[in-house]
């Protein structure tokens, strides 16, 4: 999804839909978000897997296309950009599959598309059994 910064301080996120491998599947909503600058945005993120500990990632693309990494978790770790530190938070439910973004307070700089990623570690004895889903991943 794109997050715009309009004229007025207010942007909002177009949300893209992704779907990963077929085991793996990721839900973004909502399909546009406005916001005042300087209040909370909350970016939704579902996602589907068989796996109890899959490593779940933030990242964005700015304008320039740079793509930025902000933050990762999983069962026991986690990590966060610099940037990110004090703004940016994730509400995790590993029951509920959910980790949604939350970006406190906006600013302008924030503009950019922001993407909710999934990888599953398997071991070398399991990964024989499920070759065939292919899993997209994004380095730390």
């Amino acid at each position: 999804y794109l997050l715009f910064v309009g004229e007025k301080d207010k942007f909002s996120i177009l949300i893209f839909t992704g779907n990963g491998a077929l085991c793996n599947q990721i839900t973004q909503t909502p399909s546009d978000l406005v916001v005042e600058m300087e209040n909370q945005a909350k970016i939704f993120c579902n996602y589907a897997t068989t796996y109890t500990n899959p490593d779940l990632y933030w990242y964005r693309q700015l304008p320039d296309k740079t793509l930025q990494f902000i933050l990762y978790r999983d069962n026991s770790r986690s990590k966060d950009a610099d940037f990110a530190k004090g703004r940016f938070t994730v509400e995790h439910n590993l029951a509920g599959k959910t980790f949604h973004l939350v970006i406190s307070p906006v600013r302008k700089e924030d503009a950019a598309s922001y993407f909710c990623v999934i990888r599953t570690t398997m071991t070398q004895s399991y990964y024989s059994t499920v070759q065939k889903c292919p899993v997209k991943a994004l380095p730390l």
